[in-house]
């Protein structure tokens, strides 16, 4: 299975935080988006999908990655 990059910004006090996962489909990433939201107790202000990746300083992310059932790509805190 094959999932893309989304990136949700977060607009908390004075302050951003932005959080990058992986999902399947608009549904699976509109769920994480909300447990998100529970988890840092704000309202997500943008979700935007990258499925050709994008660079972060000195990192790269890919936009897509395979899945197999038994290893799911974790969320990443930037």
């Amino acid at each position: 299975m094959q999932k893309t990059l989304y990136l949700a910004t977060f607009d908390v006090g004075y302050t951003h935080i932005l959080r990058v996962f992986y999902a399947a489909d608009e549904a699976e990433s509109q769920q994480k988006k909300s447990d998100l939201e529970k988890e840092i107790n704000a309202t997500c202000k943008s979700l935007e999908h990258y499925p050709n990746g994008f660079r972060l300083v000195m990192s790269t992310l890919p936009g897509t990655v395979e899945v197999s059932d038994g290893v799911q790509p974790r969320t990443i805190e930037v």
